[in-house]
């Protein structure tokens, strides 16, 4: 009687398997014991033979998997303790019971499965492309449905969804990800951006976007800002400009920005005209449009998508212009950027 009400209510065998009367780590025995993780956060809800084995970090890797694709990595599941590619425990406090009879899900058995897939990608600290190559394949309504299922369960997954509905759903998940981000809660922004910038309009999602980054104090206005780095487009340069006045410290996040937002020449020398803090943004933004070869020392964003300078001036122009701004500028800082600058463009010292 009990097997048939959970047919009933569930609908399907992946809703089956995280029914919150059977245990999410085995996905067999009834639910006995919770466990939190985190305050705030969504209880385990495991049988008693799992629960001994979660507490005592000795999961198989299976039950890894199928703890970690609905709540990600909480303390019990961190890289600390356990292989994020194979579910092997690390530092198991009792023996792993007969773990080759559990074992992790095997990519190229599951890659025609969308839902397995999407659970993989969970489990996944960076999701491969391989992953989101085999997501591309798979059918849209399968892919946004089951996402749409593992948020509403638990959204401790929130951000793998979003980030798989960035990059493999685009605008067909639109519908999704704004009522999603209708019901956000404090402090998401960065989570939702890539969703935001891929799913939504541009004029929606950068609106969106700048006008929840301005309602920012001034301490996180410049990690927030990093929100726009999924623009890709010259209007955060002219956001930059309107918001320079809250810019009371000038990180290397403000030129990393600058730099991924089409920076061109004429807006480096306006801004060198303009001086501080638009000056140092522009110097940094000029050190990372100018660095070529492997840009082993760009920010990652940075070395994923390189940048150039958009109608950069010959070389000794711009030198000139970075020279003349050091009478006004003279400090450590600026003289290093200076001196940067020029080596990336000439390969020598000033």
């Amino acid at each position: 009687m009990e097997k048939e009400q959970i047919c009933i209510v569930t609908v399907d065998v992946h809703a089956m398997e995280t029914h919150p009367n059977i245990c999410e780590s085995c996905k067999t025995r009834p639910v006995e014991l919770l466990e939190q993780p985190d305050k705030g956060l969504q209880p385990y809800r495991l049988c008693t033979q799992c629960h001994n084995r979660l507490i005592n970090y000795a999961l198989r890797p299976l039950e890894f998997f199928n703890l970690a694709t609905i709540h990600g990595y909480g303390y019990y599941l961190h890289d600390d303790l356990y292989e994020y590619n194979t579910g092997k425990a690390t530092q198991p406090e009792l023996d792993v019971e007969e773990p080759e009879d559990f074992p992790f899900p095997d990519l190229q058995a599951i890659k025609a499965e969308p839902e397995k897939l999407i659970d993989y990608a969970c489990v996944q600290y960076y999701t491969s492309d391989e992953v989101i190559e085999l997501l591309k394949q798979s059918d849209k309504t399968a892919v946004l449905e089951y996402m749409r299922f593992e948020v509403d369960y638990n959204r401790s997954i929130n951000y793998k969804a979003y980030e798989i509905a960035a990059k493999v759903l685009g605008s067909y998940a639109e519908g999704w990800v704004q009522q999603q981000w209708n019901e956000r809660k404090e402090n998401e922004l960065l989570i939702f951006t890539p969703a935001l910038a891929a799913c939504l309009p541009f004029h929606d999602a950068f609106e969106i976007v700048i006008n929840e980054v301005e309602q920012s104090d001034d301490k996180s206005i410049t990690y927030n800002s990093y929100a726009l780095l999924y623009f890709q487009s010259s209007r955060t340069l002219l956001w930059i400009e309107k918001v320079k006045d809250r810019i009371k410290n000038v990180s290397s996040t403000w030129g990393v920005l600058a730099a991924a937002s089409k920076f061109d020449w004429q807006t480096a020398k306006k801004w060198l005209d303009d001086g501080r803090p638009l000056s140092l943004i522009a110097l940094d933004a000029l050190i990372y449009c100018t660095t070529i070869g492997e840009r082993l020392n760009q920010p990652l964003s940075l070395r994923e998508h390189p940048q150039t300078l958009i109608d950069a001036a010959r070389p000794e122009d711009i030198a000139n212009t970075l020279t003349a701004y050091l009478e006004k500028d003279r400090v450590p800082r600026t003289k290093g950027a200076v001196r940067q600058i020029t080596n990336n463009l000439y390969a020598t010292d000033l």
